[in-house]
């Protein structure tokens, strides 16, 4: 029993992943070749090691829809196929070796036509327009990709959330849109960012004052989580799932999503800026284009805005979160030793979030499948919930009964072994 205590207490301790074990030292920001032409309200993505930056509105073109390629160990910036429609801000994402620009301003106004870049062909094709009932306003589209598959939240201020679908998936294999759950708040100038399998929207401004929120695919359900956006027209990336928030702000900011913690990276000089594009190549943060914060929408470029920042992240990626010692061969299987072989029976005890004990008398090869996936699903691979049989514990005329626990309903376990 005290094994197992003192093994619980390890495995609880290396799920909290601490803000406070993270070593950072000031960082200083590094001058890149500028961009070929000033940008706000672009998109980017990154493939193969370089920046896509696409779209947005350039000093002398309102829509834009040109786009440019950095090559980070070239320090050299180059021109691909342009867009059919020019467009800024849009919303993006990347499957596979193909880029998705939805949405967006147009010269005709607010759009939900999506086009896919093909970075292979070096051309552009017309893909199914988002399946809005409305037309989603620049900077209020959100999305993320899951396991392939595409999922947007559109805002549009002109109705209440409620009184339209505005939560689609896209497969890409079918090209069919799914309608979800509905997001049924207000959020405005956010960005959205994907960690461990769930899409997080970043609300900018709104009305009640900036919120994050949280879709998980598997439970096709949407949470209120604390405050996490710093400012309207930021970017956020995922780095070692933390979220890393730019703009509106003079420093750079990891933000810690399970604990809802922010840790601030010691820097004076972090470019304090909006309707810019970030993105992350080898570890090191990249900020491109925008403009400086102010009380306005980032809609005019300006013509000496054209710069492109680096800085180094390594320093920043968690040495502490393995003890020393010997690796287990497989991390996502319990050790063997006497307390988790397969031998025995043992009362597994789990306590949900809301108070709630659950008890379930299991043999020890049920508890190790269970650990088994708890650790895999911390890691953010498999499934949400797992299913759990209650054996002799089932009470009714019910051939059999399973109680399905939702990792994220979870605050601890206890396993309690014997022998009969």
């Amino acid at each position: 029993m005290k094994k197992w205590f003192f093994i619980f207490i390890l495995l609880f301790s290396a799920l909290s992943y601490p803000l406070q074990s993270i070593k950072a030292e000031t960082l200083e920001w590094e001058k890149r070749e500028e961009l070929p032409d000033a940008r706000v309200g672009a998109v980017s993505e990154v493939y193969d090691g370089k920046i896509y930056v696409i779209g947005g509105t350039g000093p002398s073109k309102a829509y834009s829809n040109t786009t440019y390629v950095y090559d980070p160990k070239l320090d050299k910036w180059s021109e691909k196929a342009g867009m059919k429609t020019g467009r800024m801000g849009a919303a993006s994402v990347i499957v596979d070796e193909r880029i998705y620009v939805m949405g967006g301003r147009t010269e005709q106004g607010s759009t939900n036509s999506v086009e896919v870049y093909n970075i292979k062909t070096d051309t552009w094709e017309n893909s199914e327009d988002l399946p809005f009932e409305l037309k989603i306003s620049a900077y209020n589209l959100y999305a993320g990709v899951i396991d392939n598959k595409i999922y947007v939240v559109g805002y549009n201020s002109s109705l209440k959330p409620e009184r339209y679908n505005n939560t689609f998936s896209y497969d890409t294999k079918t090209k069919e849109w799914t309608k979800k759950k509905k997001f049924t708040n207000e959020a405005t100038a956010g960005n959205a960012v994907v960690v461990k399998n769930k899409l997080y929207v970043l609300a900018g401004s709104e009305l009640i004052g900036p919120k994050t929120f949280e879709y998980d695919p598997l439970l096709d359900q949407w949470t209120v989580l604390g405050s996490g956006a710093i400012a309207p027209y930021h970017d956020a990336l995922n780095f070692e799932d933390y979220i890393i928030r730019t703009g509106g702000t003079s420093r750079v900011t990891l933000f810690d999503i399970e604990a809802m913690k922010s840790k601030t990276i010691p820097n004076t000089s972090a470019p304090y800026r909006m309707g810019h594009v970030s993105a992350l190549v080898d570890d090191t943060l990249y900020v491109i284009g925008g403009v400086e914060q102010s009380s306005s929408a980032p809609t005019n470029a300006r013509a000496n805005f054209k710069s492109n920042l680096s800085i180094s992240l390594k320093s920043l990626k968690n040495t502490e979160t393995e003890p020393p010692g010997d690796k287990d061969p497989e991390p996502t299987t319990p050790p063997k030793d006497d307390t988790t072989d397969e031998d025995g029976d043992a009362l597994l005890i789990i306590t949900m979030v809301n108070g709630l004990q659950k008890e379930y008398d299991l043999s020890m090869k049920e508890v190790n499948a269970f650990l088994s996936w708890y650790k895999k699903r911390d890691a953010g691979e498999g499934p949400g919930f797992y299913e759990i049989d209650e054996h002799d514990n089932n009470k009714g005329p019910f051939e059999s009964k399973k109680d399905y626990v939702v990792f994220n309903n979870i605050l601890m376990f206890e396993v309690n072994k014997y022998k009969k």
